[in-house]
C-alpha cells in the first residue's frame, strides 16, 4: 500500500501558469479523472447471519442540516452494507482518526466481493454494543460499534424518499436519518467547550494506479478569522446563541441585542441569558427577554 506522494510534484508557481487541459470521462471519475479528496466512514450493518459487518465508504455525505438531520450514502449496488440496510433499515456511521495500521484494515474491509464472515475475521477493530438502550445488538437489526471510532452516527434509513436506485443499476442512494451523534468523552468536550483542537482525520485519494489506495493526513489545523467588517454580525451572534442549548432557541431580535458584547465574553452572556431562561421554563428567548434580562442587571 502507498501511503507517500512521488517525489516528482509539480511546481505550484509553474502550475498556476499553465493552461488547463480536457480530461476524458471514465467510470469512478472523482478519482480516475481528477483529485478529489475525501474524508470516509466506516458504515457498520447486521448481516443476515446476525454479525455485525463493516463497510468504509467515502459518500457518506450532509444531506438535511437545519432542523433535517441526515446523510445522503452512496455505495456499490451489491455491497454488503446496501444489501443489509435494504433489510435491517439501520446502520452506524464511524469515523477514525489517522493511525496506518487502521488504515491498512479500511482497505481490507472495502475490498469488494467478500463474504461478511470472511471479512470480518480478518479486521482488527474491536465491536461494542451501542450505549443507546434502544439500539443495543442482537435484535439483528442494530450493529455494534467500532471502539477505535471517536465520532459515530446511528441512522436509520428513510424510506420516504425514492432515492434509493441509479436508473443503471450500478449504485444504491440512500438517505440516512440520523438518531444520534455519539462522540468520545474527550471530543464532546472539546465541541461543546469550544476547545481549539480538531480530530486528526484522515484523507482518501481513492483507488489509483490500478493497486493502491492513497491516503494523506492534515497539517495542524489553524484558523482564519472571519472578516469584521463584512456581512451581519447578528449572523455569527445568532449561531454561537442556538448551540448553547439544545431546547431553547433564539429568535434574530435576540441576538442582535448582543452584537455589542467582546468576543471574549460573548459566550459567557449567552449562557447567562440561557441561565435565566431554563429557570423561568422559556424556550424561546425573543428581544423582549433579553432586554428583561438586562434591566434585571443594570438593577443589582
Amino acid at each position: 500500500m502507498a501511503f507517500s506522494w512521488p517525489r516528482l510534484r509539480p511546481n505550484r508557481d509553474k502550475v498556476v501558469n499553465e493552461p488547463f487541459v480536457a480530461n476524458s470521462m471514465r467510470d469512478n471519475w472523482y478519482q480516475a479523472n481528477s483529485y478529489y479528496p475525501l474524508p470516509f466512514g466506516l458504515v457498520s450493518t447486521v448481516a443476515e447471519s446476525g454479525i455485525t459487518t463493516i463497510g468504509p465508504h467515502s459518500f457518506t455525505m450532509p444531506y438535511g442540516v437545519i432542523d433535517d438531520y441526515a446523510l445522503v450514502l452512496i455505495t456499490r449496488f451489491n455491497s454488503n452494507t446496501a444489501i443489509n440496510l435494504m433489510r435491517t433499515k439501520k446502520c452506524a456511521v464511524h469515523f477514525i482518526e489517522f493511525k496506518r495500521s487502521w488504515l491498512k484494515d479500511v482497505v481490507g474491509l472495502g475490498y469488494p466481493g467478500q463474504e461478511p464472515e470472511d471479512k470480518m475475521k480478518h479486521s482488527k477493530f474491536q465491536l461494542m454494543d451501542s450505549p443507546t438502550p434502544q439500539r443495543r445488538y442482537g435484535d439483528g437489526r442494530h450493529p455494534q460499534l467500532i471502539k477505535e471510532a471517536f465520532q459515530v452516527y446511528e441512522c436509520s434509513l428513510d424510506e420516504s424518499v425514492d432515492y434509493h436506485h441509479n436508473k443503471d443499476g450500478t449504485s444504491r442512494h440512500f438517505i440516512l436519518r440520523i438518531d444520534n451523534i455519539l462522540l468520545k468523552q474527550s471530543y464532546h468536550s472539546a465541541i461543546n467547550d469550544g476547545n481549539a483542537f480538531m480530530p486528526d482525520m484522515p484523507i482518501s485519494y481513492g483507488f489509483r494506479d490500478g493497486g493502491d489506495f492513497w491516503f494523506t493526513r492534515h497539517r495542524k489545523p489553524f484558523v482564519v478569522p472571519v472578516p469584521s467588517d463584512r456581512g451581519p454580525k447578528v449572523e455569527a451572534v445568532l449561531y454561537e446563541a442556538n448551540r448553547i442549548a439544545d431546547d431553547i432557541t433564539w429568535t434574530r431580535d435576540a441576538a442582535q441585542e448582543l452584537t455589542a458584547v467582546p468576543k471574549a465574553f460573548l459566550k459567557m452572556a449567552l449562557k447567562g441569558v440561557v441561565k435565566k431562561a431554563q429557570a423561568e421554563g422559556v424556550t424561546e428567548i425573543t428581544q423582549e427577554f433579553v432586554l428583561k434580562v438586562n434591566e434585571e442587571r443594570k438593577r443589582k
